[in-house]
């Protein structure tokens, strides 16, 4: 990758209309996609009650849009490279919107699983169009707030996936229950397919062959390691799940090794092995998966804390991570005008430092409320203070890791980072989760306010290493930086 002069540190222009245009659009397809990850979860007794789903049936539902979505964005970034950005982006779009009406449609657990699946696929497909798109059609001095403004969409869209789920059953419109949740998408998908050949740019696609090999193993490797994560606590941890985790370091070979045999005869591998053989490209997917691994699994148990511990509604629980989602967007709203300031590292390191502090508060906050009284309310400030963290990190990272990655590797770069994203979250879930259900077997509805303070404060210790653990990573790059004399932003 070839090194870039250091941003000024200057304010970001506005975008002109053709920027504008592009940018509005690709943003407005990450929140429907980003939404539709945590949309369902507020659905869960609805699908239970109306088509006869068990908890099984629930777990697929949710971990087959998951997996889906994560196993397939390596290699539809890879996809935009070789293609082109617009036509992979229309065929996102259109697949997107159809998995949603075949998911508004199902009369039964086994459809609604396979359009879940359908539906993850789709978005794997969109996703690192909307990355790479915001990455070339930006010029450089606007791109830093374009990536705040996705770090913006990231948080809302966090939030608003519930919340717009548990109005939509709540109105029940047209005695249609839970269905609104899906079929919402058709219209937004609509106006994305009919936008995409006015607005997203037709960048010219490379004149080269998809590396199939490479594209099934990292398929295989990550059904390996993500459905086990994703689904094992919940089965016990069965026996088939340690040996599909067995497989994935041989998988891992069997792909490093693919790449360097076709790069060697001079084919266009999946990922270059140039990028892996950069110290700065490493530790940055692995400041990914550190970081992410922190993220996600938050919202999921302190869900479950406030609606199992305290009664809490869907609305109610999503009115209380509101805080975290507001102090987010705030951040990222002026994280570009805080990067043209003090410089990439030092916002992103700032950001993860406040994440850990904030979390470290939260577990004195959690510690001194026995009675889980306005819970909501106690936690409200301390869940700003780390939202404000979250927000300096989510915009400038992105930007960060891809100011230094040549054009045509942006899609594949862009998919092995939500890759990792991906794989951090669904890692954090399960390594949180021995914490957080330590010896517990059952039902949740049989855990009270309690037990799942304890719980939330065990789970707490772990998001805190981790953030911790995410703020040296920051600050290993940044000396890398440094040490390679560019000054600018390292990947």
């Amino acid at each position: 990758m070839s090194r870039l002069p250091a941003p000024e540190a200057t304010v970001p222009d506005r975008f002109p209309p053709a920027e504008r245009k592009a940018a509005a659009l690709v943003l407005g397809a990450a929140f429907m996609l980003l939404a539709d990850t945590s949309i369902v979860n507020v659905a869960i007794p609805s699908l239970q009650r109306d088509l006869g789903a068990s908890v099984p049936d629930v777990q697929l539902v949710v971990a087959g849009y998951v997996v889906a979505y994560a196993v397939m964005l390596i290699t539809s970034g890879r996809l935009g490279d070789l293609y082109g950005r617009r036509r992979m982006f229309m065929i996102g779009a259109v697949s997107f919107t159809l998995a949603s009406l075949a998911c508004g449609l199902a009369q039964g657990p086994g459809e609604l699983i396979a359009a879940r699946v359908w539906q993850g696929l789709s978005a794997s497909v969109l996703y690192p169009q909307v990355i790479a798109t915001l990455h070339l059609t930006i010029a450089a001095e606007r791109r830093g707030r374009a990536f705040a403004l996705l770090g913006a969409v990231v948080s809302c869209a966090t939030i608003a996936g519930p919340m717009i789920a548990g109005l939509l059953i709540a109105a029940d419109v047209g005695g249609l229950r839970w269905r609104p949740i899906f079929l919402i998408n058709i219209p937004v998908g609509v106006v994305l397919i009919t936008l995409a050949p006015r607005m997203v740019p037709a960048h010219k696609g490379l004149r080269l062959r998809l590396d199939y090999a490479g594209s099934c193993t990292v398929v295989l490797l990550l059904v390996a390691l993500l459905v086990p994560l994703t689904v094992g606590r919940d089965q016990d941890w069965p026996l088939w799940g340690w040996l599909l985790l067995l497989c994935v370091p041989v998988l891992l070979a069997v792909f490093l090794r693919l790449e360097s045999v076709l790069e060697r005869r001079g084919r266009f591998p999946l990922l270059r092995p140039g990028l892996w053989s950069d110290p700065a490209f490493r530790l940055a997917l692995s400041l990914y998966l550190v970081y992410f691994s922190a993220v996600v699994p938050f919202f999921l148990y302190f869900s479950i804390t406030v609606q199992y511990g305290l009664g809490y509604g869907a609305l109610a629980t999503a009115a209380a991570m509101a805080p975290y989602a507001v102090g987010s967007t705030a951040a990222s709203l002026r994280s570009a005008r805080i990067v043209a300031r003090f410089g990439a590292p030092r916002t992103i390191l700032a950001g993860c430092l406040l994440c850990a502090a904030g979390s470290a508060v939260m577990i004195a906050t959690v510690a001194g409320n026995r009675s889980g009284r306005h819970f909501g309310w106690i936690m409200a400030p301390t869940m700003v203070f780390t939202g404000l963290g979250l927000g300096l990190v989510l915009g400038p990272l992105l930007n960060f890791v891809l100011a230094r990655v040549r054009a045509d590797d942006s899609g594949a770069v862009s998919g092995a980072l939500s890759t990792a994203q991906q794989i951090g979250s669904s890692l954090g879930v399960a390594v949180i989760g021995l914490a957080f259900f330590r010896g517990f077997h059952g039902e949740l509805t049989s855990l009270d306010y309690p037990a799942l303070r304890t719980d939330m404060m065990l789970g707490l210790v772990v998001i805190v290493t981790a953030f911790a653990l995410a703020s040296a990573l920051v600050w290993l790059i940044a000396r890398r930086s440094r040490a390679d004399g560019g000054g600018g932003p390292a990947a």
